[in-house]
């Protein structure tokens, strides 16, 4: 048995939703067409300086589409609640300042697919999904391994630990 590429990642989707404390759904779009690299240095900034304002690591998932152009959904992954105001000022002065439609940022709600949509592009020729490389850190009830990590993803793992622990009052949202 088969199964559809919708039914595939709303299954991963919903798989993540009760591993992973999200905690924001993205659409982030510019006024004009980016190349695929200057968006995903955009992102990369975007959610740099996310982290930087709310003192927490963050993880994220995302993914590109093309049409009408080139735009990002995105899923921030944190140990406590993120401010979405912030985030969409945040787009909006990497990409346009002037373009009030460029970022929509939004509390995740559970229950609602939303990294079913992230990851509706699975199985396709044009595999636009992509982790963080520290998301598996997130993982709530995930014993901690040392496994090939070096010492800078054992370090990153343990931060990202304590603030978990500290924000675990969060998880019940």
């Amino acid at each position: 048995m088969s199964l559809s590429r919708a039914s595939l990642a709303l299954c991963e989707g919903g798989f993540l939703e009760t591993i992973l404390p999200i905690r924001v759904f993205a659409t982030l779009t510019a006024p004009r067409q980016l190349s695929q690299e200057r968006l995903f240095y955009s992102f990369r900034v975007w959610v740099l300086q996310i982290q930087c304002h709310e003192k927490l690591t963050l993880g994220w998932v995302r993914s590109i589409e093309t049409r009408p152009q080139r735009h990002i959904h995105g899923a921030l992954v944190a140990a406590a609640p993120l401010d979405c105001d912030f985030a969409e000022r945040v787009w909006r002065r990497i990409v346009a300042p002037k373009y009030a439609d460029a970022a929509r940022v939004e509390p995740y709600l559970k229950g609602c697919c939303g990294l079913g949509y992230i990851l509706k592009t699975l199985d396709t020729p044009y595999e636009g999904a992509e982790f963080s490389p520290n998301l598996s850190a997130f993982a709530l009830n995930n014993p901690a391994t040392h496994f090939r990590t070096n010492l800078a993803q054992r370090r990153q793992r343990r931060r990202i630990d304590a603030q978990l622990q500290a924000h675990k009052k969060d998880f019940a949202q």
